[in-house]
């Protein structure tokens, strides 16, 4: 039986998840994750480091000569179980720094790259739904100006539309806005860079957010440097046209700080009553790699450090995704310790709110009783279990 201690509900404090169950990811950097409020999603990866051993050499999907993981994984959030879906046809060979995002019930994963990098790039958008069974990707055919192929972009589903921003080949970088039209699946450019005065420079592994029709460009860089988030590119829909937007940097600090340059870190936005905030996690500015974890207010542009909210190390090339109701997920990447650095397959989670009194009962049930997801659906209505809960078990 689990302990109670495992469930922390103070908002903004990071814990690790202690997963049930023998199967899990191996470690990894460049994959990404994304959720529903039932599963966490995880697709691909890389590690050129895993030691060689028999679950190594028996599984095809990662050798010493192509380190990427051909693997989707979904976790049960209320389990707490990983389950890899190994019969999935249509697998795309580019594996390391795609861009995926949910819409509805599917999974969409866009660009990539496979090993070594910028051999080969993706402009190919995939998507797989989300079920209970195996099923198989597929591959949009889709018309228009396609984007280029490319990997570390940011992608959005909103109003209709699939948007990527940015990406690199390996060797140039832009700041690129295609965007597909999600009924006729047709392509066309929004923006594409000319050099010209005003134009933010091009960028991969950076994070975007939304407030109505402008997109937040946060962090990102190249393979030499890192990008400030003093200063925020904003590219508007409505007008194609970007502007800067200076940040307010946190008051309450003793030396007025704001987060220093970085790339390669994760961000998951949150839309509340009072506002859209971000809360950008780790990162790395190419020297030094950062634990830390802040908050932008996107209307005010006010950064806040989250004080208590601190990584057991610092990390980057991780991935983060956020519940509706509240609860920040953040998978993986590279952990940099004292003497060395290496990747991890840990999951930790931080709630980004006040649970509400219904999340905290289910939460302490699941820690009661852990093999809940043994009952039958019908024994755990009887009991009273709210059907939403039950579908977050058994699924919808």
């Amino acid at each position: 039986m689990s302990s109670l201690d495992d469930y922390i509900f103070e908002p903004f404090k990071v814990i690790k998840v202690k997963s049930r169950g023998t199967s899990l990811p191996r470690a990894r950097s460049g994959h990404r994750i994304v959720c529903d409020d039932t599963n966490i999603y995880c697709f691909g990866g890389y590690n050129p480091s895993l030691p060689l051993n028999r679950r190594n050499m028996s599984n095809p999907t990662w050798t010493p000569d192509r380190p990427l993981f051909k693997e989707l994984w979904s976790y049960c959030i209320a389990s707490r179980k990983w389950k890899e879906h190994k019969v999935i046809e249509n697998m795309p060979d580019e594996l390391a720094s795609n861009a995926m995002c949910m819409s509805g019930r599917n999974l969409m994963i866009f660009g990539g790259t496979g090993a070594p990098f910028g051999n080969k790039c993706s402009n190919d958008l995939i998507t797989w739904r989300a079920a209970a069974g195996d099923a198989k990707f597929q591959v949009l055919e889709v018309t228009g100006t396609r984007p280029p192929g490319q990997y570390g972009q940011s992608i959005i589903c909103y109003d209709g539309y699939f948007y990527t921003i940015g990406g690199t080949n390996g060797f140039a970088y832009s700041c690129d806005i295609f965007r597909l039209n999600l009924q006729t699946l047709e392509w066309e450019p929004m923006f594409v860079g000319t050099g010209q005065e005003g134009e933010p420079l091009g960028r991969y592994r950076h994070e975007i957010a939304r407030l109505g029709n402008k997109l937040y460009i946060l962090g990102g860089g190249t393979g030499d440097w890192a990008f400030e988030l003093k200063e925020v590119p904003m590219f508007d829909l409505d007008t194609k046209s970007w502007t800067i937007q200076a940040t307010k940097s946190d008051d309450s600090l003793r030396d007025n700080s704001a987060p220093l340059p970085r790339k390669c870190h994760s961000a998951v936005q949150v839309n509340t009553p009072n506002g859209v905030q971000v809360f950008v996690v780790g990162g790395t500015d190419g020297h030094s790699v950062f634990d830390d974890i802040w908050r932008l207010d996107i209307a005010s542009m006010q950064w806040r450090l989250m004080r208590k909210s601190v990584l057991p190390y610092p990390l980057y090339f991780h991935s983060s995704t956020v519940t509706s109701y509240g609860c920040m997920y953040i998978f993986g990447g590279i952990e940099s310790k004292e003497f060395a650095a290496s990747r991890n397959n840990i999951l930790y989670k931080m709630w980004l709110c006040i649970p509400k009194l219904s999340e905290i009962c289910w939460e302490a049930l699941l820690a009661s009783y852990p093999s809940l997801d043994q009952v039958s659906q019908e024994n755990l209505i009887n009991i009273g279990i709210p059907r939403h809960f039950i579908h977050r078990l058994h699924g919808p």
